[in-house]
């Protein structure tokens, strides 16, 4: 069901191979190693997070992947994050159950100074064929090599995909920033977030259809930001998405 991408180009990816359990290497495809972690298929690759693009491997593999991954921002921090990546007008194909329940976990798990973060959908790959999620250590060399905290991952990991996932209604949010204001919903239950289409991409009625239709459950309620979303396209987007029977949550 599940597949983990290990990337030898990023950092985190390369310590939590030091601090996990040992995974036994099953078969090499081409350049990529296929190995074992618990009963989760695992793919390395000797390139960056952003980079993969043998999605047909993971399909081969499993349905839902997850990357492990480095966090960098501007001001740095140590942070948890979650997010669905994608390279906007496209994106990958979202699980919000997978993202949510590793995020509730991430946020069970985070320790002084670490704090976690839901964020919007950014960069690739974009998939088709199987869900993408990324969970990231933060935000400097410092944080990606610290061995407890990529053992926070290794625990988080574990616990998600070896138990049924929390099923919440699945939700969508447009024109929200980058690092989630609504994520406490996520925290409380009372939704399971996919896409997050941020404020600081073209929004448009073409972009937010294509997000709405990647995902792996049927949305049930978008939550979106009227002061960061115009019209005409504001107007164009709330049609369409009462006319697909969803709830929208207008915020701001």
């Amino acid at each position: 069901m599940y597949v983990l991408v290990i990337s030898l180009g990023d950092p985190v990816s390369r310590t939590f191979l030091e601090v996990a359990p040992d995974m036994p290497l099953v078969e090499t495809r081409g350049g990529l190693e296929i190995r074992k972690f618990r009963d989760v298929p695992v793919v390395v690759h000797r390139g960056d997070p952003t980079e993969f693009g043998n999605e047909e491997v993971l399909a081969s593999l499993g349905r839902h992947a997850i990357f492990i991954s480095r966090h960098e921002m501007a001001n740095p921090r140590p942070l948890f994050t979650v997010h669905t990546p994608g390279g906007w007008p496209d994106v990958s194909v979202a699980h919000p159950h997978l993202v949510s329940s590793l995020y509730r976990s991430l946020c069970r798990g985070a320790y002084e100074p670490f704090s976690c973060a839901f964020e919007a959908t950014h960069h690739p790959p974009n998939t088709s064929a199987v869900s993408a999620t990324f969970i990231e250590v933060g935000s400097t060399e410092r944080e990606w090599r610290d061995r407890k905290a990529v053992e926070t991952l290794v625990y988080v990991v574990e616990e998600v995909t070896g138990r049924e996932l929390e099923r919440r209604p699945s939700a969508m949010v447009v024109g929200d920033l980058h690092y989630v204001t609504v994520a406490d919903m996520v925290l409380r239950g009372d939704v399971d977030i996919g896409h997050v289409v941020p404020k600081y991409v073209e929004i448009s009625l073409g972009v937010v259809q294509t997000a709405f239709r990647k995902h792996v459950t049927s949305v049930e309620k978008v939550f979106l930001f009227r002061k960061n979303v115009k019209n005409p396209a504001r107007a164009e987007i709330v049609e369409f998405l009462r006319g697909s029977g969803v709830e929208v949550v207008l915020k701001g």
